[in-house]
């Protein structure tokens, strides 16, 4: 069925990025196709998303991406809402609720929020974008008295009502509201400034803050949350990364920064080499990932920032001590700072000699990739096997004879997919199937892994092997590909035997290299398992409130932190110089 108008199919990732991560139960008024609520569930799968859409070839294909979908005008029946919270449990309200481009649709929106309210469960969440009358393109064509409808845009012709911010929030408040954050949206920057040059010196004829014009004139549209209920207490949270390369950086502070920030009271900025703070951004954390400290100029910085109000957070999820840099300064990065973080519990185990503040936060899945393999003809087509790994020859050279042995007598039936490592391409009979990339950025990387089958992830037992995360199983389970995997690392997970292959001999790849790819039924199966794995224990939506507890935390304990980490720095100094 093709839609009406790919108007229905679009995405608002400003208004994807707002909805709190922790929501259990989200309806979304005008869902359209359900698009949307798609993504959101692809962040957090074991959440209840239930729409409803007045058009109904719309609302047919809502129905294929939600829980839920009726058909209807929410202004013509205000009970629809419980037909959803009756599927889930007559005890559960919601705690979302998404407007996206509706309000401004509706004879008298005013009330729907005053009747929304009601579904809505205790320090629930509001979720808006609605256009703003007062954009600039608005403002010129009145100037020139204009107000000319149009077929799409801020004058479309179906809008019945129109808001500045003002009034959008007011309306919000009067339906018992509570109005926590607007966040601009901007488009056309060029025409914008030019348009701003022309208008905004008329602020100081007619006594208008000049500051508050300029904001109104720019946002085409706002994206507003309100909670019901009292507003939770401000959180700013900021991270210094290393400059992006493998995946390292998404995995450790893209990912679970945009998590924690989609929950209402925090404030979340990041930067890779570099960072800057907003001029209102308050004290808060601030975590540095991988950050060697042994640079006086950069210490001195952080010591500024300790005094400022900061409370620092060391983050890493490889071993410290592969790094000389690390060793020369006596790992003062982790003695420096009030907090550590960390993937797994060896790494745990080993940071509690330099710092006893640790936690573990285990890598996780931001949002679920788009299976890109071919359905049709399963049995005909090969199987993809997947090799992407930096800096692992050491620990493929001891089976690579066996994977070459597997690809020979799967002659035609399996073909290889590699990204990165050219050697163990190379490596690989020159006859078979087989295909190369370069290192590739991580959204490329789970998009070229999504298309495959199975992978192979070897690991031998080495003091540096045993300290790495289990981020590369996961990563597979959660694209649908079922693994090959050595146990250092990937077996301390009892729950990962359900879906993982273990294997411990160089003979054992192999087999099960050729079980996997002539037993089309074991392997769907093994893929399926990894999965729900993924999507019960692994989302960063599952540790989301943990983190966000874990750091408030660390700031209300900021003045024992801070007199533990100077206990620390005087032990250190006392055995020996260092930054």
């Amino acid at each position: 069925m093709k839609p009406l108008n790919t108007y229905y199919a679009n995405i608002n990732l400003d208004l994807l990025n707002r909805i709190p991560l922790s929501a259990q139960n989200v309806l979304e008024i005008g869902c359209g196709q359900g698009k949307l609520g798609a993504a959101f569930k692809g962040r957090q799968p074991l959440c209840k998303y239930f729409g409803i859409e007045l058009v109904p070839n719309e609302a047919q294909i809502a129905a294929t991406n939600l829980d839920g979908v009726v058909c209807a005008n929410i202004e013509l029946d205000h009970q629809i809402p419980r037909q959803f919270l009756a599927q889930t449990n007559t005890n559960v309200l919601f705690d979302a609720l998404v407007l996206g481009d509706v309000l401004e649709h509706l004879q008298n929106p005013w009330k729907l929020l005053r009747e929304a309210h009601q579904w809505m469960a205790p320090n629930s969440t509001c979720i808006i974008c609605i256009p703003n009358v007062g954009h600039w393109s608005v403002v010129q064509q009145l100037l020139m008295g204009r107000f000319d409808y149009a077929e799409s845009g801020l004058l479309d012709k179906t809008h019945l009502r129109f808001f500045t911010l003002e009034t959008a929030t007011d309306m919000l408040r009067q339906a018992g509201w509570t109005v926590v954050e607007a966040m601009p949206r901007t488009f056309q920057p060029e025409k914008t400034q030019e348009a701003l040059n022309a208008i905004l010196p008329i602020a100081k004829g007619l006594n208008l803050n000049e500051a508050k014009l300029k904001r109104d004139l720019t946002a085409y549209q706002w994206v507003i949350r309100a909670v019901k209920g009292e507003v939770p207490s401000n959180m700013c949270v900021a991270a210094l990364g290393l400059n992006k390369f493998a995946g390292v950086t998404e995995a450790r502070v893209d990912y679970p920064l945009t998590a924690l920030n989609s929950l209402v009271g925090n404030r979340c900025v990041w930067g890779y080499g570099g960072i800057s703070f907003p001029p209102d951004f308050k004290p808060g954390i601030l975590i540095l990932h991988r950050q060697f400290m042994n640079d006086a100029g950069f210490n001195a910085k952080m010591e500024k920032l300790i005094k400022d109000g900061w409370t620092l957070v060391a983050d890493m999820d490889d071993d410290p001590r592969h790094w000389q840099q690390y060793i020369d300064s006596d790992f003062y990065a982790y003695r420096a700072v009030h907090a550590i973080t960390v993937s797994s519990a060896a790494l745990a185990q080993m940071m509690v000699s330099w710092n006893q503040h640790v936690q573990i936060f285990p890598n996780a899945i931001f949002s679920l990739p788009v299976n890109s393999r071919e359905e049709a003809e399963d049995q005909e087509k090969p199987t993809r096997v997947f090799f992407g790994a930096l800096n692992r020859k050491a620990d493929w050279q001891p089976i690579m004879n066996e994977i070459c042995e597997a690809a020979i007598q799967l002659d035609g039936k399996i073909e290889f997919l590699v990204v990165h490592d050219k050697e163990f391409f190379d490596a690989l009979p020159p006859k078979c199937l087989k295909t190369f990339y370069p290192t590739l950025g991580h959204a490329e990387y789970m998009e070229a892994l999504s298309s495959c089958d199975l992978a192979l992830l070897p690991l031998i037992d080495t003091p540096f092997n045993r300290c790495k995360s289990d981020i590369k199983l996961i990563e597979c389970a959660s694209a649908g590909v079922a693994v090959i995997c050595s146990k250092v690392v990937y077996s301390e997970d009892a729950r990962h035997e359900s879906f993982a292959k273990f294997a411990s001999e160089p003979a054992d790849w192999r087999q099960a290299l050729l079980q996997l790819a002539q037993n089309l039924s074991e392997l769907k199966l093994r893929q399926k398992l990894g999965m729900e794995y993924v999507k019960t224990f692994r989302m960063h939506a599952n540790q989301t409130v943990e983190r966000d507890a874990f750091y408030r935390q660390l700031i209300l304990n900021k003045g024992q932190l801070e007199l533990d980490r100077q206990a620390r720095l005087k032990l250190a100094n006392s055995s020996g110089p260092f930054l």
